[in-house]
């Protein structure tokens, strides 16, 4: 068998993509020693101890479950954390350590359950559940078990919530945008307080990069929080009696996940330096940037003795680590990449910005190969849609960078990171400006000579894959081939059968489907198929409850009748996204595999 020595090396540079053990969320002991976090070693999310010294991982916890949201008690003699089975989002609460030398499910498997969070004595753990009406809401049980009480009864989502020092009280985010507002419920009582809203406003952008949206001061008598009140988010701090607010940090980039020292005599938080994500300190009137200049921080946590911070930062080109910063410059205590990348063939993303159909100027990272000979180019627009393409690690970026592709990135209208004016853009417009702003990035390739005409392709995932679906139909001309995962391509049956905060969340910004019914018909893609002449490759998840596979089934089906190429590949033992390794890796090196083979060389 004849083996070719450019493919090979190629393959084996991929899989070292894959190698590094991943963090997605801590919790820091009380003790300031060590952390326990949800990680992925190359199987599926557990629990394992981090020592905050020497950056050393040790397994706690594992099972056939993912297992997220690892959070503390207060004497960090117990732990709580959620998980559900095979990421079909239904997560059930448990709690282990104390008298509970096993994990105890404190929820009852009815719906999801999620983002636990102890009282301040320990005795009462809080969480959002959707298990009335299908929306999210507030709601506690004892640490040892017990009966689940109801504490808010809201129309829209529960974003997120955050007790009070005395544990009385807890403070929450609600909404979807524009009727966005802060509210404070009385835990014996029930009784909720509404402390901040107004119209043509958001309040908080929560969980997004690890760390909650607004906290409380160490008193109790005051909120921090997030809003674009002023277009960007800046972070504002509100009396709760007085209900009056002033700005405390305010410039030109958004500012997320304000972060109080326990001390109270200082605030963390991360800013936007596009397309980066750099966590600060501001202690009086000095602010400092205590994380790389490059690359995106998340996941910011204070050691309980406010001498210094712990945070994940990691870029394009480096997968992410855990690092501690004091007084002095951070420190990297993890190894978490255990082997060496090919950095050679690597790429750095170039930020630039390009003038779509209207004339706006769009932001965008763009990846040039080592090699640029081959003259073709992917547009991987994010998913979302309200969420911004940052100098993150990100596999698929590098996996079609080393088969000779540029890519570009585009944050088109819609997305967070450019104020409130350009995130509403999108307003009653869902597929309409966004994807003219993903089609004219892939023209944008062509003009700089990055790709020729007929070598763009598309990648796109969530609502980048219901993207995908829509450029590929309504401006067929422009691809060569494209790749659309776990998408949506009918936007009555996505609305009949999605979860309760998007369908929520695309009344919203959709209007009525009867009032509106040609709106809807219009943007969706599975109507426009007649018009696809690329091939295409779709892959789903069975277990997806945010788009479900049966969109994706139903768009097959018409394309076999219709005679069209495509291929279709679907998960069953996965959700709206890969949780387990092997399966992350398949689709990544599938898709590579799909556009290196249609595209022309």
């Amino acid at each position: 068998m004849r083996v070719n020595r450019a493919t090979s090396k190629s393959v084996q540079g991929t899989a070292s993509l894959f190698k590094a053990t991943e963090v997605q969320d801590l919790s820091i002991h009380p003790d300031g020693r060590t952390a326990t976090g949800s990680v992925n070693r190359g199987g599926n999310w557990e629990l394992a101890r981090l020592d905050l010294r020497d950056g050393s991982i040790r397994k706690y916890l594992r099972g056939d479950q993912s297992m997220l949201s690892p959070r503390y008690s207060p004497s960090g003699d117990a732990l709580a954390f959620q998980a559900d089975f095979e990421g079909d989002e239904d997560h059930d609460v448990f709690i282990i350590g104390g008298r509970a030398k096993e994990p105890i499910k404190l929820t009852d498997g009815v719906a999801d359950n999620a983002h636990p969070e102890f009282s301040h004595d320990g005795q009462t753990i809080a969480f959002v559940s959707n298990r009335d009406s299908d929306m999210e809401n507030l709601f506690t049980v004892g640490a040892g078990g017990g009966p689940i009480r109801k504490l808010t009864a809201e129309d829209l989502p529960v974003r997120d919530f955050a007790w009070s020092p005395d544990g009385r009280r807890i403070a929450y985010g609600v909404g979807i945008g524009d009727d966005d507002h802060i509210s404070v419920v009385d835990v014996r009582t029930n009784k909720v307080k509404k402390l901040l809203s107004k119209k043509n406003v958001e309040f908080g952008i929560g969980n997004d990069y690890g760390a909650n949206a607004m906290e409380w001061s160490g008193d109790g008598s005051r909120l921090y929080f997030t809003s674009n009140e002023l277009d960007p988010y800046n972070i504002g701090e509100l009396d709760v009696v007085t209900r009056k607010t002033r700005w405390i940090v305010r410039s030109r980039n958004e500012k997320y996940a304000p972060q109080p020292s326990p001390n109270g005599d200082a605030l963390a938080y991360l800013e936007v330096v596009d397309p980066d994500i750099l966590l600060k300190v501001k202690t009086g009137s000095k602010t400092r940037t205590v994380s790389p200049v490059d690359g995106v921080s998340r996941i910011p946590r204070w050691l309980p003795d406010s001498s210094g911070l712990v945070f994940a930062n990691g870029s394009t080109v480096r997968p992410e680590e855990i690092f501690v910063v004091r007084s002095a410059r951070p420190r990297k205590i993890t190894r978490l990449q255990k082997e060496l990348l090919p950095m050679n063939r690597l790429a750095y993303p170039e930020l630039i910005k390009y003038r779509s159909f209207d004339g706006r100027r769009i932001s965008a990272m763009v990846f040039r190969p080592k090699n640029d000979g081959r003259r073709a180019g992917i547009v991987i627009p994010h998913g979302g849609p309200e969420m911004q393409s940052v100098n993150m690690w990100d596999q698929i970026v590098q996996v079609l960078v080393m088969k000779g592709f540029a890519v570009i990135m585009p944050n088109y209208r819609g997305s967070i990171g450019y104020g409130r004016k350009f995130l509403h853009l999108h307003d009653m417009d869902l597929g309409g400006g966004d994807l003219l702003d993903t089609v004219e990035a892939g023209r944008y390739l062509v003009k700089k000579g990055l790709a020729d005409e007929n070598k763009v392709g598309f990648w796109g995932a969530s609502y980048g894959g219901y993207l995908c679906m829509l450029a590929l139909t309504k401006a067929p001309e422009v691809w060569a081939a494209g790749v659309s995962i776990v998408g949506f391509f009918d936007y009555e049956t996505e609305l009949e059968n999605e979860r309760g905060f998007l369908k929520a969340y695309d009344l919203k910004k959709m209007g009525d489907p009867v009032k509106n019914r040609d709106l809807y018909r219009d943007r969706s893609p599975i109507d426009f198929l007649e018009n696809l002449d690329a091939p295409l490759l779709m892959i789903a998840s069975a277990r997806d409850v945010r788009c479900p596979p049966t969109e994706s089934r139903a768009v097959v089906e018409r394309l076999k009748k219709m005679g069209k190429e495509h291929e279709y590949h679907e998960y069953p033992d996965e959700g709206h996204w890969p949780r387990k390794r092997k399966n992350l890796k398949d689709m990544y090196e599938r898709s590579a595999r799909f556009l290196d083979a249609r595209i022309p060389r």
